[in-house]
């Protein structure tokens, strides 16, 4: 009996690391941008061997969205990697540019930075 337990043990424990809900690759911020909500969201990929991590964007109003992607060069042995990046809005009908400074930790992007032109609003 003691054989059988401890195997079902050994099985759960094998098992639960494959069950777990990873942890999250993206985040979301919402933004004030001629008087409407602009959300940002950005999700990293992989590192692409080590050197460099893709990031695609989604950059949504009430009256639209679009998507676009960069990417961040990997420091090895760093806390952070991080990139700036200029996104225009034109494709939501707004004559402004996001300012942006993307942050890779581990795993996940997030903005760390955003600053909105002209005008050099800060926004984070």
């Amino acid at each position: 009996m003691r054989s059988f337990v401890a195997i079902l043990a050994l099985f759960v424990a094998s098992i639960a690391p494959a069950t777990a809900q990873p942890a999250s690759r993206c985040s979301r911020d919402v933004f004030p941008v001629a008087g409407q909500s602009l959300a940002v969201t950005v999700c990293a990929g992989a590192p692409d061997g080590g050197k460099t991590v893709a990031v695609s964007e989604t950059f949504k109003t009430a009256k639209g969205s679009f998507d676009q992607s960069t990417s961040i060069e990997v420091l090895p042995g760093a806390a952070a990697s991080r990139a700036v990046h200029d996104v225009s809005l034109a494709p939501l009908g707004l004559q402004y540019t996001l300012h942006l400074t993307l942050a890779f930790r581990e795993t996940a992007v997030s903005i760390e930075h955003a600053l909105l032109l002209p005008g050099a609003v800060p926004l984070k």
